[in-house]
């Protein structure tokens, strides 16, 4: 028995499972940043719909892929995109981001395929309900893993569950009673009317509603087991202090608001340039520190043609000694990113390609657009100047106003402002502030590491942190504590992110070095703004030494003859910073390998076993299937003796065991009884017409097909 699309009980299972699958979505809203999930509503209710009123597949599959490329037209699309053109940049979304998804760079993704994944996910969840309901009558694990989902979310969010609780009680034990009332029609044989149907459902609803008033009514204690969440925030923590979580891979990533803990090493090519001279490559910046990591200040800014502005981004001033060079960069495929890879005082890109290039004015994001659709530059020439800073000149500088590049929180700890002051104290100049400041970061006191690296808990603030807590950390640590500190005392600075220059490989021709850049030089630095010259790199990370040259009189010499004398210690330093590195990432790198591939066994055989215990558990219905497709078509002399043999099998592992010393016609008069019917009595007097009386096989087994099949299909059902 299987129900019909007229049956309004059917109609009733389908709007509460609708009910039932919208708690899933409604808390979205508020505790994620998931807009507009009325549409995902909407398609779930039109999904459960069409499953309803049993619409073949291939009609309901173009009609809800229609549902979900309208959404993502009218979310994403529809102001960027005439015609069809939406449509290939689309599946460019689809392409880029299946290849993050096997670089397991799950935080990239971007938000269309981010949302066509969910609308995928929910179809999946409505067909496996219409499986549940329709075939197993059974709603009880749906049921209660939304109450958990629900309790959970009540537990460790804003979002107030209360009035969710008793909706969801109130439908799934109102869908648990009807679907247990069908099951024990269909296993009794039963033939009720519409009014004895009603007769059970009146009394179910009373009794689930009454429990529910009384529930809510009835005098209520207080918590007998303390909050759950002080509990494992602290697990968590301690977690994170052995490591077991919280390690990543290097490399270039969008998300900066949370910074901290371990990585590993990954020495997965990202670019190749051939350039004169040594120096970093730009990615991006940001200016707005939260005090736990960086965020943009106008995220939705719009992008400037950089042709019109003729690349003019007031770096430098002209007033700077520049000296112009050329490099040609050529993008590993496996690269992810569309953005440009650029250095700084870029004044000009070149490629085969006729494409635009964009600029975010507040990230100095670059990116690559043809019909406003981005695209991946494999190969591109780019033009530049390096800044020769004259010492004398950014010393007469005193204080520079940027109030943009100041902004600090209002949650920093004072000391990290004190600890500023005290540093800068006896510095008159801002240049001299800076140094102050970058020495400060570069002495002994702070240790480069990237295993045993803390993550801020609570309140507390990422720099304030690493300054008085922990002393030490990466580039990100180093470059955030300097920008801080800097604006602590109202100096302009601004974070970069990018990559160092790479490993050296030949020198091809002439002046030109190759050099190979991989996700182990992602970095990230600083720039300070100094008024009528510019924004100035200086590099805080120990182990680091900063590309661009501070001179005197454009002659190039070091800053102040004590870092002369340091020179040498500090190359020593650096090498034996560099030796610890490499070793303690090739230790992470082995311990995560170690751990991952265990984690990745344990789920397998996990996977595996339940697999098997699900085939296990449904053999009754694929091993019918596989019966029927090896007997039904067969015309020898031995099917119908092997058939039935089959037939008898496949009833024992059904429950209808023969037992000893039973004949076939009395074995077939009990499973006639328990089908209720006179099939396999028909067919054992067939089989044995054919065993004892010498009847035609063939003729016999076309008279008795039909009756076997329908066994068969008993028996799975």
């Amino acid at each position: 028995m299987r129900f019909k699309e007229q049956n309004p009980i059917a109609f009733i299972y389908y709007f509460f499972a609708f009910l039932l699958l919208s708690e899933w979505l409604s808390p979205l809203q508020k505790f994620t940043d998931t807009a507009n999930t009325y549409i995902f509503m909407l398609f779930i209710g039109v999904s459960f719909l069409l499953t309803f009123l049993r619409i073949k597949w291939f009609i309901v599959f173009p009609i809800n892929i229609s549902i979900i490329l309208y959404f993502l037209y009218d979310i994403y699309y529809k102001d960027h995109f005439s015609g069809s053109s939406w449509i290939g940049q689309l599946l460019e979304e689809i392409v880029r981001n299946t290849d993050l998804i096997r670089h397991t760079m799950w935080n990239d993704m971007t938000s269309p395929f981010r949302t066509m994944l969910f609308f995928i996910l929910l179809w999946l969840l409505v067909y496996l309900i219409h499986y549940w309901i329709v075939y197993q009558r059974k709603i009880l694990f749906f049921f209660l893993i939304t109450i958990i989902y629900i309790t959970v979310l009540d537990t460790f969010t804003p979002y107030d569950a209360t009035f969710a609780i008793i909706r969801i009680v109130l439908i799934g034990f109102f869908m648990i009673g009807l679907l247990s009332f069908d099951r024990l029609k269909e296993m009794e044989r039963l033939k009720v009317g519409r009014f004895v149907s009603f007769r059970w459902i009146l009394p179910l609803f009373f009794f689930i509603a009454s429990s529910i008033v009384i529930g809510l009514l009835a005098p209520k204690s207080a918590p007998q087991w303390p909050d759950p969440v002080p509990y494992f925030k602290a697990y968590g923590q301690n977690i994170e202090n052995n490591n077991i979580s919280g390690v990543k891979k290097i490399g270039y990533g969008t998300n900066d608001e949370k910074l901290g803990g371990a990585f590993v090493a990954d020495n997965t090519e990202v670019f190749r340039h051939m350039s004169e001279d040594r120096h970093y490559w730009r990615v991006e910046t940001k200016d707005v520190y939260t005090g736990k990591g960086w965020e943009v200040s106008d995220s939705d800014a719009d992008e400037i043609n950089l042709a019109d502005i003729n690349y003019n981004m007031d770096w430098i001033e002209d007033g700077v000694k520049k000296e112009k060079f050329s490099s040609t960069v050529k993008i590993n495929k496996s690269y992810s990113h569309s953005h440009i890879i650029y250095p700084f005082q870029l004044k000009n890109i070149s490629t085969n390609s006729s494409v635009s290039y964009y600029i975010n004015p507040t990230t100095e994001l670059i990116t690559a657009k043809l019909d406003g659709r981005e695209q991946q530059l494999s190969e591109y020439l780019v033009d530049y100047e390096i800044p020769r800073y004259d010492v004398k000149e950014l010393e007469q500088v005193t204080q520079s106003g940027n109030e943009r590049y100041t902004q600090l929180p209002d949650s920093l700890p004072d000391r990290v402002k004190k600890l500023a002051e005290s540093l800068t104290a006896d510095k008159h100049d801002q240049f001299s502030k800076v140094k102050a400041i970058e020495n400060f970061l570069g002495s002994s006191e702070f240790k480069y590491e990237t295993e045993d690296v803390a993550v801020p808990k609570g309140n507390e603030d990422y720099v304030d942190q690493f300054l008085f807590e922990t002393m030490q950390g990466y580039c990100d640590n180093f470059s955030t504590s300097m920008i801080v500190l800097l604006r602590s005392v109202d100096i302009p600075a601004r974070w970069v992110k990018g990559y160092t220059e790479g490993e050296f490989q030949q020198i091809p021709e002439g002046n030109l070095k190759q050099y190979t850049v991989t996700n182990n030089n992602a970095h990230s630095w600083v720039e300070v703004y100094f008024d009528g010259i510019g924004w100035v790199t200086f590099e805080p990370t120990k182990g680091f030494s900063n590309p661009y040259d501070f001179t005197y009189n454009s002659e190039r010499t070091n800053v102040t003859g004590e870092e002369e004398k340091k020179e040498e210690p500090s190359k020593q330093e650096q090498s034996q910073e560099n030796e610890e590195k490499d070793s303690s990432e090739n230790k992470s790198l082995q311990l995560f390998s170690i751990r991952f591939g265990n984690l990745i066994l344990y789920i397998s055989i996990i996977l595996i076993g339940v697999f098997v215990l699900i085939c296990y558990k449904k053999r009754r219905i694929w091993l019918s299937k596989i019966i029927i497709s090896k007997y039904k078509k067969r015309r020898d002399d031995e099917v119908f003796f092997k058939a039935y043999n089959a037939l008898l099998k496949q009833l024992e592992r059904s429950g209808l065991k023969r037992n000893k010393g039973q004949t076939l016609r009395e074995y077939a008069i009990i499973v006639d009884h328990y089908f209720n019917n006179d099939d396999m009595t028909k067919l054992t007097a067939n089989y044995e017409r054919t065993l004892y009386h010498h009847a035609s096989v063939k003729d016999t087994w076309d008279e008795s097909a039909e009756i076997w099949e329908n066994l068969i299909k008993r028996t799975a059902s």
